[in-house]
């Protein structure tokens, strides 16, 4: 089917904004430098940590603000946050400085988890294109790993020094708010339009939505699936130190973000095209995508390299397809709540893997916390291989 012309447009600038806002130089060096300045592997955990309580604690106001200014206004003003964040690290490199530009960064990911996607979603329904959902989503995710991938290119820029792969990522930023001005958007109506500057009403429809998740094992097992395999297969922000450990210099220790990304990319391609895959078949591949985790932390070398590519092929690819049918089991009138609910154990679950992720350091090497994360995938696809499913209750009345 030919997409319209307006349609078209709108991708268009999602896509531009996508890539401009994960095209952030700093990503492959942010850590190395924070290290280089004192910060040991725990602290550094611990800095992680901050930027999900950021994220946490700005769901209630941007659910409100989104409400109040509408999606493009809270994008923007979302993407100031991340530019405030970028700058003050490179302006006042200490641990309070790392600590609180962590923190705003943090409350940027808040926006763009609840406005972005709940803006996306909404936007494809009320142009009657709800069954593009899952391809638009494989295509949005294809594009935010192409810019990590290019964002690799940060290691290389460092010969140059860690002010000038600011600039650059800054630039980036910029230009994601130039493709946010571009989107005319036609969704005006949402639920959180009708629960704005209404704390009671939020907080009973934040109840609601943890009911419908439990109530409903289809949308409360697509959730939960989503958000592990999300979390315990997430090692981006420890790339440069894990490259380091491996034997890689710094000047190319992008080298593990281009073999991640390229990887992501691959798998987050396919999988929008696999609405129809059976559930035992991800479940398998996301067995088997733990496996090599483990592989990859034993043999912990630059030539393990492929298993670690292989597990972000099936990881990538299944939060895709988890993350699409979580979306699209959501009522409309909960979706901006049921997100915030979504992002807030996305990072409760988070502050949990860096501490994992932080212990393995502080015993004196990453690939302990790396096995072990490998072997939790490994038993969550084994296990809800053989779960029995009960699909099909329905959803209570909005």
């Amino acid at each position: 089917m030919k997409t319209p012309s307006a349609l078209r447009r709108f991708l268009t600038n999602v896509y531009g904004f996508a890539f401009f806002d994960k095209l952030t130089f700093l990503a492959p060096v942010y850590a190395i430098f924070m290290q280089s300045h004192g910060v040991s592997d725990m602290r550094l955990s611990f800095l992680f940590i901050l930027f999900s309580i950021g994220t946490i604690v700005s769901q209630p106001p941007v659910v409100a603000l989104t409400a109040r200014l509408g999606a493009r206004r809270t994008l923007v003003l979302g993407q100031l946050f991340k530019i405030f964040a970028f700058a003050l690290w490179v302006l006042w490199p200490t641990w309070v400085g790392f600590m609180v530009g962590m923190f705003v960064w943090g409350m940027q990911s808040g926006f763009y988890a609840v406005t972005f996607e709940g803006m996306l979603y909404d936007e494809m329904a009320a142009r009657h294109h709800r069954d593009m959902y899952t391809r638009v989503l494989g295509r949005r995710y294809a594009f935010e790993t192409s810019a990590a991938a290019v964002s690799a290119l940060g290691s290389l820029m460092m010969i140059w020094g860690y002010g000038w792969v600011t600039v650059a990522s800054l630039l980036s930023v910029l230009m994601s708010i130039l493709w946010v001005g571009r989107m005319r958007l036609t969704a005006r109506r949402c639920g959180a339009k009708r629960v704005a500057g209404d704390p009671v009403r939020l907080s009973r429809l934040l109840g609601r939505g943890l009911d419908i998740a439990w109530k409903n094992p289809c949308i409360l097992t697509a959730m939960m699936v989503a958000l592990v395999v999300l979390n315990f297969a997430y090692l981006e922000d420890y790339l440069g130190p894990i490259g380091l450990q491996i034997g890689l210099p710094v000047a190319y220790v992008g080298v593990m973000q281009f073999v991640v990304l390229g990887a992501s990319l691959v798998g987050q391609t396919i999988a929008g095209y696999g609405k129809g895959l059976r559930d035992r078949i991800l479940f398998l591949l996301i067995g088997i995508g733990g496996a090599c985790f483990i592989g990859f932390g034993l043999t912990y070398s630059v030539s393990a390299l492929g298993l670690l590519g292989l597990a972000y092929v099936i990881f990538k690819g299944a939060n895709v397809l988890l993350y699409a049918r979580f979306q699209m089991a959501v009522p409309a009138r909960y979706r901006s709540v049921m997100l915030s609910v979504y992002t807030t154990l996305n990072h409760a679950m988070y502050i949990g893997i860096c501490v994992l992720i932080g212990w393995g350091g502080e015993m004196g090497s990453w690939r302990y916390s790396i096995c072990i994360l490998g072997a939790l995938l490994t038993m969550l696809g084994l296990g809800a291989l053989v779960a029995p499913r009960r699909c099909g209750v329905k959803l209570p009345s909005a």
